[in-house]
């Protein structure tokens, strides 16, 4: 039995997890269209009236909206974007998500992907960013150095000579004024990652003739909302990276910021597919109109490559893209409501035809086909 009370290996009864969805017929008014949302970016002031001071409690209208931590966040039971994600691969793959370990925790010092998101969203981050100095903890000369380097970057008034402190009273020091420095704000990395924030720092300011910091100055960062499908009765959770808000940007928006290896706009939409973020952007969309009583009608994203050249682009969703977002989330949704209720967590086998002992009917990709082009050989006589 798993933590859920389902026996995972129970396949009795295991079918297709649905009809297929119906064909997409959905009212455009319910998205703010491209050149509306420009013409309230156009009216926006150089800056905004304390934009990030709308009570969280007037969003509460229809479940909780909190600034919480992320571990917070990811604790609470509801189901989120990424585990709805796995259902639509196989209802196992959902349950093996659900009910396995966190992963361990990358212990690289420097997170390219989640200094990228906070510096976005917070740009000040971009001018605290600092390279130690080249100096050894293993020598008490070194030791000083680094002491001293803190002392002047945190305005500190220290004993300059530190002649009489033991190699070991010193590292005690320099690790106490590194926590001092990281709580201020600071962030400390590598040469090269530091010329590569400072490139995208370039492009953050200059995309657009400007609109990035601009647009950041109204946004409302990572807070969690915490619902009920009203639908299926069952908990879900967001924590979109940023709202938009009506009372200072003229429409209530997500914003979503994505890191990716992609060469360009295009092969970006590719991996966009690949990884199904247009459930995740119909769920935002969905919860948050659902949890706040107000309407969010469009979902910009911020694409920030973490290769060369490490440019930035600021995307705009197509609403057709972002309904059949809507679509995937209510069918991971009765997905998984299903499965809980039958006990039966099948596999790919749930994408067989009802009857057909698991037995997936296969065909590749159309483009297999352009293989088929005709080769043009010289003539030659062959023995």
């Amino acid at each position: 039995m798993s933590d859920f009370g389902f026996d995972v290996f129970d396949l009795t009864g295991a079918a297709p997890a649905g009809e297929p969805l119906a064909a997409l017929h959905f009212d455009r008014e319910e998205y703010t269209p491209f050149e509306q949302l420009l013409e309230h970016i156009r009216q926006l002031p150089d800056r905004p009236d304390r934009p990030d001071r709308v009570p969280v409690k007037r969003l509460n209208v229809n479940g909780r909206v909190v600034s919480d931590s992320m571990e917070r966040y990811l604790s609470h039971a509801g189901e989120s974007s990424s585990l709805l994600k796995e259902a639509l691969k196989s209802p196992r793959h959902y349950l093996i998500a659900r009910t396995s370990e966190l992963k361990s925790k990358n212990t690289h010092h420097f997170d390219f992907g989640t200094f990228v998101h906070s510096a976005i969203l917070e740009p000040s981050k971009f001018s605290k960013v600092r390279v130690l100095p080249q100096a050894s903890k293993t020598t008490a000369s070194g030791c000083r150095r680094l002491i001293r380097y803190y002392w002047e970057l945190l305005g500190i008034q220290g004993n300059a000579d530190l002649s009489d402190q033991k190699i070991g009273a010193l590292r005690v020091q320099i690790d106490t004024l590194h926590t001092a420095a990281k709580e201020a704000g600071y962030t400390f990395i590598k040469e090269d990652d530091a010329k590569i924030v400072d490139v995208i720092r370039i492009a953050y300011k200059t995309y657009g003739g400007g609109i990035l910091p601009k647009l950041m100055q109204y946004v409302k960062a990572e807070t969690s909302m915490y619902g009920t499908d009203p639908d299926t009765g069952m908990k879900v959770k967001i924590r979109p990276d940023g709202m938009l808000l009506e009372e200072n940007f003229g429409i209530n928006a997500i914003l979503s910021i994505k890191t990716t290896s992609a060469s360009s706009v295009q092969a970006f939409y590719n991996e966009c597919a690949k990884y199904r973020y247009e459930l995740s952007e119909g769920m935002y969309l969905k919860v948050a109109s659902e949890i706040t009583g107000r309407p969010f009608t469009a979902t910009l994203m911020v694409m920030i490559q973490n290769t060369a050249p490490f440019q930035i682009s600021l995307i705009f969703w197509d609403a057709e893209d972002l309904q059949i977002g809507k679509y995937k989330y209510a069918q991971a949704l009765d997905i998984v409501k299903r499965c809980k209720a039958s006990g039966s967590w099948p596999g790919f086998d749930a994408l067989a035809e009802e009857g057909a002992f698991g037995i997936i009917q296969g065909k590749l990709p159309g483009y297999i086909k352009s293989e088929l082009l005709p080769q043009y050989l010289p003539d030659v006589e062959v023995d």
